[in-house]
Order: C-alpha cells, then structure tokens, then sequence
C-alpha cells in the first residue's frame, strides 16, 4: 500500500513528467504527495538568472536584501544585476527558484485533487538530500526524472537517478522520457512496497 509519494523536481521537462506520473498516481492510492526541490550552491547558470531577474525579481531582491547580499537601498534588481552577486547570490537565488518549482508542484497537484500535499526546498547535494527526506519522511515511493537538475548537470541527474535508485529505503520510478502521466500510468501496474526501481519511458 502507498501513503506517501516524495517527487523530486527541479523544473526539467522529466521532473515534470514525473509530477505527471507522481500526481496520477497518489490520485489513484490516496496518497500524500511530498513535493522536494534541492537547491545547488554552485554560480548560477546564464538561464537561472536570466529568470530570477525576469520573473521572480522582488522576491530576489528581498532575499538578497535580508541576507546582506547587496545593500537595502537597492529596491530592485536591474539588467544583469545578479551577475556582480553570482558566488554568493547562487544559493538564496536558487531557493526562490526551487520554492517556485514546490509551490506550483502542489498548486498543480490540489488542482487535480490531491488533498494531503507538502512541499521541502532544500540546499545541497541532491543524492544526499533525497535520501536524507526518504529517511525522514518515509515515504513509500519516489518518483523523480531521470535528467534535469539543469542544463549544465543533465548528464549528472542521470546517476543522481541511479544512486537514489539503489541506495533509497523504498520504491523508486525514474521517468526518462514518454508522454503524459497516463501512458506512463498504463505501465505501472502496481507499486509494491518493496525496495527497487522502475522506469518509465
């Protein structure tokens, strides 16, 4: 029987595809759904602060702001401001991201009818970190893609995927690629509660 469902995301289209399948199928168990997001602290990628500077500025500027980052006078972020911050705006920047990526993850998710949904942002490395909520959490699944975690690291989330596969406390589906939740939903019979893995393609 699953209760709980922990989807790692990281706004990849496979991280999507997997909160496609992760809804689906805590719609169909009755399942709470842990939405995680693990923010890296590493400079951010020319798409990260082209977004954190397009979409998401007062609520970068108030995080930079309050961390001491750059001064409280500057009200806003300007064009190609985060650039002058990038060591040390990285982490805070890819927080509000991540919070972005849970926020509208359980949005999405009690749209749908999910009643129990939750939502964790947090920093590091994200083989460490998903296990570390597997254990805390215990969660009866983990659904996560099996690429993403940016551009520049799509060819580390595959053994992200890997790693979180053979060392996680529970059942773990990697989505890799395929259409929406429903034609992955066609090929999964059924979770057990077992240790392992499964792909959906």
């Amino acid at each position: 029987m699953v209760n709980k469902i922990l989807v790692a995301l990281d706004g990849s289209s496979h991280a999507q595809k997997a909160l496609g399948i992760a809804i689906t199928l805590a719609k169909d168990s009755g399942s709470e759904l842990l939405a995680l997001n693990v923010a890296s602290d590493t400079p951010l990628t020319e798409g990260e602060r082209r977004m954190a500077e397009a979409e998401y500025s007062s609520e970068v500027s108030h995080a930079l702001t309050s961390t001491g980052i750059i001064p409280a006078t500057d009200q806003k972020l300007g064009a190609s401001s985060l650039s002058q911050f990038d060591n040390r705006a990285g982490p805070a920047v890819r927080r509000i991201l991540g919070q972005q990526i849970v926020n509208q993850a359980a949005a999405e998710a009690r749209r749908q009818g999910i009643a129990e949904v939750s939502t964790v942002v947090e920093s590091g490395d994200p083989v460490n970190i998903i296990l570390q909520q597997a254990k805390q959490a215990r969660p009866d699944m983990i659904v996560m893609g099996s690429r993403g975690f940016s551009d520049i690291k799509g060819a580390v989330l595959g053994s992200v995927s890997h790693k979180v596969a053979h060392l996680a406390p529970c059942s773990v589906v990697k989505v890799t690629r395929g259409d929406e939740a429903r034609s992955a939903q066609k090929r999964i019979l059924a979770p057990y509660s077992g240790r392992g893995s499964a792909s959906c393609n």
